[in-house]
């Protein structure tokens, strides 16, 4: 069987996503990685979107952007992509409406300094801001990492925010392994039942 559930991807969360979002974007389309970190997303993103469509990458740290523009270049990528050397608080300012995924990978940059991480409150803006930017049907995808100072707090601040959401505008979907402890990462899909402007 094909698809998100195929039995080769339930063992790692990034690779369940990506199947999943594989499946939903489409070229042209236009979507969001939030957190940059080392690239891999955006790129990924970059090759669903085809070379009509247009990914807008956001990281705050310059070290991230480059390790991201690196890659994207080494692919011949880049002309796909917008980066922001930006919060993702400054999504809602930056991009405009249509927007088919926004990818958020929660936590701090891989292999660099783990004092910058991801935080409640800008994370909560920047989701809030993404789902008005939504097409009817996008999704917001986000993996949380709960292995960094903070991330309990900012776990329990995304599940109570998504929790809230009007079941008649969005559907709410979370993921966790339930054998791999308490501070593996789990996932929460956003759908938006309805199209701009909600």
């Amino acid at each position: 069987m094909n698809g998100v559930f195929n039995p080769k991807g339930i063992g790692n969360t990034q690779t369940m996503l990506k199947m999943y979002l594989q499946q939903l974007i489409q070229h042209g389309d236009q979507v969001i990685d939030a957190t940059a970190g080392r690239g891999k997303d955006t790129l990924f993103l970059a090759e669903c979107v085809g070379p009509e469509g247009r990914v807008f990458a956001f990281d705050i740290q310059e070290e991230a952007i480059q390790s991201t523009r690196e890659l994207l270049t080494a692919h011949k990528m880049l002309d796909r992509v917008a980066l922001f050397r930006e919060s993702h608080t400054e999504i809602g300012r930056l991009v405009p409406q249509g927007i088919r995924a926004v990818v958020f990978n929660l936590g701090y940059l891989p292999g660099s300094n783990q004092a910058m991480i991801t935080e409640p409150e800008t994370t909560l803006r920047a989701v809030n801001d993404t789902l008005k930017l939504l097409v009817a049907k996008g999704v917001i995808v986000c993996t949380v990492y709960r292995g960094h100072s903070h991330s309990l707090e900012e776990a329990n601040a995304l599940n109570a925010y998504a929790a809230e959401l009007s079941k008649k505008d969005f559907h709410v979907l979370q993921g966790i392994y339930l054998n791999q402890g308490e501070t593996s990462p789990y996932w929460l899909i956003i759908q938006k039942n309805r199209g701009d402007h909600l």
